[in-house]
């Protein structure tokens, strides 16, 4: 436990003492039948010097070791309501010479010593709960910012993760298109550099619009369709009332290049991919769907695309049921929700 880990001035003990130093002054007027000089006089130095023990003791409190605080509470507790009682009986038998009233001041020592050891150790309790209450806020303050920076992390480095193989594949288009068709293949690398730009620069925005991430499909496309020529046709329908519906920054590309690496593998006709987005009450529903020949699938690669995206999701809307997919009569399809914004 940190010394100075808690100021004493913030426990609001200056109205506690003054009105149970009222209440005590009072019932030694009334009940006991003393004047009020005699119970003003007790009153004040009964309370003042157990409210100064209870002040040493929190600070005592503040270095002691973490094991066995309580044990080394209570016998602070005995000591200082030891001392603060004795010093008091002291005192007033110097101010007060009433032999009646020091008759009951030596008889309700027990009663005083009592009386201040309840007080000093439960000062010293609710402090040292209060200390550890504090703490332990403290440490599930720091534990959820830790898990908010690694989340963000995480997400981050899920945006940025672009397919290997999809780069690979393009530079390897580029390389066989140089000698034989040189105008596509600066075509290519211009769209490649564009759609490298494009992802770059969209790193810092978690959120955009759905226009904006059709806009970066486009891109995407642009190079595959010179890759694939006649032979990839893809189809996207979206409402146009949902064109400005936030999603997340590189949602769909995932999915597209999915659905073009098993349509297109292993065929050498034309293959018709289909986008559909549509909006369902609050949420939009987002459905792509591919031929799928099972006995023709690619070799095992990454694997980051539909795996990446289902991690994306859960981290920024903490549900595992957004995307699903299915197979039946040789189409493969993807039904993906996306919810508003959290």
């Amino acid at each position: 436990m940190a010394p100075g880990s808690l100021h004493i001035s913030r426990l609001p003990l200056t109205g506690v003492v003054l009105l149970w130093t009222a209440a005590y002054a009072a019932g030694l007027h009334f009940f006991f039948a003393f004047d009020w000089i005699t119970a003003v006089t007790d009153a004040v130095l009964f309370n003042l010097l157990t409210a100064s023990a209870v002040v040493v003791m929190n600070l005592v409190i503040g270095y002691l070791p973490r094991t066995g605080i309580f044990q080394m509470l209570l016998g602070l507790a005995v000591f200082f309501a030891f001392l603060s009682q004795w010093l008091a009986q002291q005192a007033l038998a110097q101010l007060i010479t009433d032999g009646v009233y020091l008759a009951f001041l030596n008889q309700s020592m027990p009663v005083r010593w009592a009386m201040g050891f309840v007080m000093i150790g439960s000062a010293g309790a609710a402090l040292i709960f209060y200390i550890r209450w504090r703490e332990l806020a403290e440490s599930q303050a720091r534990e959820a910012e830790t898990q908010l920076v690694a989340r963000e992390a995480e997400l981050h480095k899920l945006q940025l993760q672009l397919q290997p193989h999809f780069l690979f594949n393009s530079l390897n288009s580029i390389n066989a298109l140089i000698l034989v068709k040189p105008d596509q293949a600066r075509q290519m690398v211009q769209q490649l550099s564009d759609f490298l730009r494009l992802t770059i620069s969209r790193a810092d925005e978690p959120w955009i619009t759905l226009a904006q991430e059709l806009e970066y499909l486009q891109a995407y496309l642009s190079i595959e369709k010179v890759r694939f020529g006649h032979r990839l046709d893809v189809n996207i329908q979206v409402e146009e009332a949902i064109s400005d519906f936030v999603i997340p920054t590189l949602v769909l590309q995932p999915l597209l290049e999915n659905a073009i690496k098993f349509g297109l593998y292993g065929t050498t006709g034309k293959t018709t991919i289909e986008l559909r987005a549509i909006r369902n009450n609050n949420e939009i529903q987002i459905k792509i769907t591919n031929p799928y020949d099972a006995d023709m699938q690619p070799s095992a690669g990454s694997g980051f695309g539909l795996s990446g995206l289902q991690r994306r999701l859960y981290l920024l809307y903490a549900r595992n049921d957004l995307m699903s997919t299915a197979r039946a009569n040789d189409t493969f399809t993807v039904n993906l929700v996306i919810p508003p914004r959290p």
